[in-house]
């Protein structure tokens, strides 16, 4: 039953986590393209033209929401994977603090793509070009590949960084149980 209840506690925890990352990223990807989020983001999820349009005072606010509504449901992914390779372990304090860890790494793999897909989307795909669909008459077009390049690589390094988390997992668990002594 403890470890039921850490199991939803991770779920939470990494739900948490990934509000807070979208939310971050998205403050950043707007400062380098606010077109990205008047021109796509704010219209994607709902906020142009509903009763949230009052944000569009404020952007600012209205980027927060968009960074938890984008990114919440991979804490849940991410837990419920991460929380179930945990329950390998036989303690459950133990089990906490391993999938947090891997947690911690899904983190670094994120951040590091979101890194790669800045460096990709400025120096290489503004000079390339996308096949994405693209709003015309874009003040700045190349920020806001750039920008849209940071999201999908964040999303690619979520993914490496849970396959990472897992291995983790799988290698400290068997590295505990090969030292523990034999009873």
């Amino acid at each position: 039953m403890r470890k039921f209840t850490i199991l939803l506690l991770i779920v939470g925890v990494t739900i948490v986590i990934a509000a807070l990352y979208g939310v971050g990223n998205d403050q950043v990807t707007y400062t380098i393209s606010p077109e990205y989020y008047t021109r796509f983001k704010f219209i994607q999820f709902n906020l142009a033209d509903s009763g949230a349009a009052r944000h569009m005072t404020q952007p600012r606010s209205a980027v927060v929401l968009v960074g938890v509504k984008a990114t919440w449901w991979m804490g849940v992914y991410i837990g419920a994977i991460l929380g179930l390779g945990a329950l390998v372990f036989r303690n459950a304090d133990r089990m906490f603090a391993s999938a947090m860890q891997a947690v911690a790494l899904v983190l670094l793999f994120t951040v590091a793509g979101g890194f790669a897909g800045w460096l990709y989307g400025r120096d290489v795909l503004v000079k390339k070009g996308v096949n994405w669909r693209i709003p015309d008459h874009l003040a700045d077009r190349p920020a806001f590949i750039t920008a849209g390049t940071i999201h999908t690589f964040s999303y690619i390094g979520a993914g490496v960084g849970v396959l990472a988390g897992i291995v983790f997992l799988i290698v400290k668990n068997y590295r505990m149980r090969r030292s523990a002594p034999v009873v």
